[in-house]
């Protein structure tokens, strides 16, 4: 599985959560199985993401593409720089990850 199938599959069964603001707040909490950051966040978001993140040993996947394109591929019609994944649903994470499948 591609890492874009694996992000469209997380938004459609899974649950996940859209926006800086948001993914910061449940970063905090040490809920997400993975973040996903555009290449072009801003680089005070993608700091902030990275220190919460290496906190609570969550994994961060760099969408290769921008942020208009991850808000497409999320059926949002803005830009999305940061989202979470709080349940992957039907996807494997292993694609975002990097992790091996088992």
């Amino acid at each position: 599985m591609d890492d874009e199938t694996a992000i469209r599959l997380a938004v459609k069964s899974g649950k996940t959560v859209l926006g800086t603001r948001r993914t910061l707040h449940v970063l905090r909490t040490g809920a997400p199985r993975v973040v996903v950051l555009a290449v072009n966040a801003p680089h005070e978001t993608a700091s902030a993401v990275a220190t919460l993140a290496e906190t609570h040993e969550i994994p961060i996947f760099k969408y290769r593409s921008n942020s208009w394109d991850l808000g497409q591929l999320c059926g949002r019609p803005h830009m999305v720089a940061a989202m979470a994944v709080l349940d992957p649903g039907d996807a494997d994470l292993a694609a975002l990850t990097g992790a091996k499948a088992k």
